[in-house]
């Protein structure tokens, strides 16, 4: 299984606590034998991807990505 965070909140239902919110996590889902065949993905709230990374040791963080440009010289 592979956590991943999205660049974008999606609102929409989370598909661990059925609770419609923005969701900051997409939860992939491989196949046991491989590792390589994706058998599903799971949308997840903030809430619910935090404690699913908890429970598969990987620091999760919805982020929000902020590029700052100086165009001075």
């Amino acid at each position: 299984m592979k956590i991943e965070s999205l660049a974008q909140s999606v609102y929409k239902k989370c598909d661990i606590c059925n609770k419609v919110k923005d969701n900051f996590f997409k939860l992939s889902v491989y196949d046991a034998k491989t590792q390589e065949l994706l058998v599903g993905s799971l949308d997840l709230c903030k809430f619910c991807g935090e404690n699913i990374g908890d429970i598969l040791n990987v620091t999760t963080e919805p982020g929000v990505t902020v590029t700052e440009f100086d165009f001075q010289p």
